[in-house]
């Protein structure tokens, strides 16, 4: 018996460590799953990421699996009203009731609070903000590059002016024109080129050097050919090059750069991006709602289901030993003083309980075996009297301490004309009003004996008695 006490407490045991390992597993999922999702713009594609979305609905499965077998046996067990299934019943409703309320009213207050925070990032004020942010950004660059078209097309005008006055310039005037027209620039260009379509260098300018020249590309030097100021943006090295054909020559092609801060156009390019960024979340406004409903959906479905599953764990806990005392307790109602219920461990009041109960059993059984033992030796005795005196032609009454007739035989019933079953337990003064004064000479205390001669009447016609109390 102890060995299988043993068996089942360890089998409780494991069963208890398992459910809460389950529950801790929800809230845990939830996190792995938040920090897998990341940021809202952030791709879904992760291979990570499905395998968590995968252990969530595995989980989820698994719960839901339990919590509905659970609820089946409860409902069983109440349509075969076995004992303290309606409590069980009751305190799981309570638990799950509970666990849903307050998930219900931070989902109601989260979606509030992200929706007075959209509201706060996409007002009219911040959209106004950053717009002028990005017209301030695109202000700022456009007139870096107008400035560098405004004075490459001036250099390029102020050499094909002199080409078509000079029609016959050498390389050497050519560069001294270039000299000339770049100290006319207010704002001075770096770096003055000449090159031809295939990108050779052929006219150096004023502190241009070979070792800053850098290739503008075939790709560019063709666009240029077409009549367009080409103007490239080299943030690494923070300046602005512009490349222009010059119509007066043959196969040549104006180079100049100016210096620009890079840092300014790094911050003009983030700029760019946070506006991009901003419009597209302002345009996915709805998808981040729903996204965030689907994602606390899931998250709630998960938690809720652990404090379910935790609150019918609790409950059955509480309710397993209720109801076993519950069977008990009908079980001696229909005299079964044999029971007992397992003992839970602890000092609280449910465990006080089942030890308070199997203590009270067993002093139940204890006196009432006492008393089946009582009566039997009663029983025993009755019929040895009836069978000593029933067949004596005297009468003879017991009486108990109140003067209450406990035994007559049948000779006194027929004299004093009382019945020998129904006035058991009738007082003798009122059986037989003529025997009433007798007891009064008794009041000496024990061991007195009253004897008188009494005569009766019964029935029509009366005798004399010799009676001893």
């Amino acid at each position: 018996m102890w060995e299988t006490l043993n068996r089942l407490r360890k089998q409780r045991r494991v069963r208890n460590m398992g459910t809460l390992g389950l529950v801790i597993l929800g809230p845990a999922l939830a996190f792995v799953t938040f920090g897998a999702l990341g940021p809202f713009e952030q791709g879904t594609t992760s291979r990570i990421l499905r395998y968590v979305l995968l252990a969530d609905l595995v989980y989820v499965l698994l719960i839901a699996t339990l919590v509905l077998q659970r609820v089946a046996r409860m409902v069983a067990a109440k349509r075969a009203q076995s004992a303290g299934s309606r409590l069980h019943l009751r305190l799981s409703g309570v638990f799950a009731i509970i666990a849903l309320i307050p998930t219900i009213l931070v989902a109601v207050f989260a979606t509030f609070t992200l929706n007075f925070g959209l509201e706060g990032w996409f007002s009219d004020r911040v959209r106004q903000v950053v717009g002028n942010s990005l017209a301030a950004a695109q202000a700022y660059e456009q007139e870096h590059r107008s400035a560098l078209t405004r004075d490459a097309k001036f250099l390029a005008g102020f050499l094909d002016q002199n080409k078509r006055l000079v029609p016959l310039l050498s390389d050497g005037d050519l560069r001294v024109l270039l000299t000339q027209g770049q100290q006319q620039i207010q704002r001075g260009l770096r770096e003055a080129f000449i090159i031809n379509g295939k990108a050779a260098l052929i006219v150096r300018g004023d502190r241009s050097y070979l070792f800053d020249f850098e290739n503008p590309g075939q790709a560019n030097i063709d666009k240029a050919a077409t009549g367009q100021t080409v103007v490239i943006e080299d943030w690494p090295n923070n300046e602005f090059r512009a490349l222009i054909s010059l119509k007066s020559f043959a196969d040549r092609y104006l180079y100049v750069s100016r210096n620009v801060d890079g840092k300014i156009l790094s911050l003009l390019d983030q700029t760019k991006e946070t506006v991009a960024l901003y419009q597209q979340l302002e345009s996915e406004r709805g998808r981040l709602l729903f996204e965030f409903g689907l994602i606390y959906l899931g998250f709630a479905v998960i938690v809720i289901l652990a404090a379910i599953w935790l609150g019918l764990w609790f409950a059955e806990r509480l309710a397993r030993p209720v109801g076993r005392l519950a069977g008990a307790v009908q079980r001696v109602g229909a005299g079964d003083f044999n029971v007992r219920v397992q003992e839970e461990e602890g000092d609280d009041e449910i465990a006080m309980l089942s030890r308070v109960f199997n203590q009270m059993t067993k002093q139940l059984k204890a006196q009432r075996d006492t008393l089946v033992a009582t009566n039997r030796q009663t029983e025993q005795r009755r019929r040895l009297f009836d069978s000593v005196l029933g067949g004596v032609t005297t009468g003879v009454i017991g009486l108990n301490a109140k003067s209450e007739i406990d035994i007559i035989n049948p000779a006194a019933a027929q004299m004093l004309g009382l019945n020998a079953t129904s006035d058991l337990g009738r007082s003798l003064k009122e059986a037989v009003p003529e025997f009433s004064y007798l007891f009064h000479e008794l009041s000496g205390g024990p061991g007195h004996v009253a004897q008188e001669e009494v005569q009766l009447t019964r029935a029509g016609s009366g005798e004399n008695l010799l009676v001893r109390i």
